[in-house]
């Protein structure tokens, strides 16, 4: 086909280059897949998306405030919010929201313009990470305050849901 053809002497040495050049090709995708890769991940949406789609189709929002320098945050975000139960929960029953505590951005929240400092303020938020739950009427809101598991913060949401 390409005009030229690969013989071999020893038809065991293809064999081993073959199974050799496999393997490093296995090694090379394992370390170059993230730990998430091939699983579900959480949507996160800007908090003008959420409260939009929130008007055709009601679901409570749930609010992650987060910030680079927090550590607990960090480990939230590679354990808490990589569970696939947390992710089809949120996923599912909720418009997930992540908002940067330090960012200038302008964040609309019910019409009114924020950026992440203000908006924790509104929300009475003092550290991080906390969360918030806003129902699906945006009626109020509910903290959850410190790092959270994924049971523990599947224990919270429902409780707060069911109220």
């Amino acid at each position: 086909m390409f005009g030229f053809e690969l013989t071999y002497r020893n038809p065991s040495i293809m064999t081993k280059k073959t199974i050799s050049v496999l393997y490093a090709l296995l090694i090379l995708l394992f370390f170059h897949l993230s730990p998430t890769a091939g699983f579900s991940q959480i949507v996160w949406r800007d908090l003008a998306s959420a409260q939009s789609l929130n008007k055709d189709t009601p679901k409570p929002i749930f609010i992650e405030f987060t910030a680079k320098w927090c550590g607990w945050c960090k480990k939230m975000e590679k354990t808490t919010f990589i569970d696939s139960n947390v992710v089809d929960m949120l996923n599912e029953q909720f418009y997930a929201v992540k908002i940067d505590f330090d960012s200038d951005q302008a964040i609309d929240y019910l019409g009114n313009q924020y950026t992440g400092k203000q908006l924790a303020k509104e929300f009475g938020i003092e550290g991080l990470p906390t969360m918030i739950y806003l129902p699906a009427n945006l009626d109020g809101s509910k903290k959850i305050v410190g790092y959270k598991t994924s049971k523990q913060l599947i224990k919270v949401l429902r409780q707060m849901d069911n109220s």
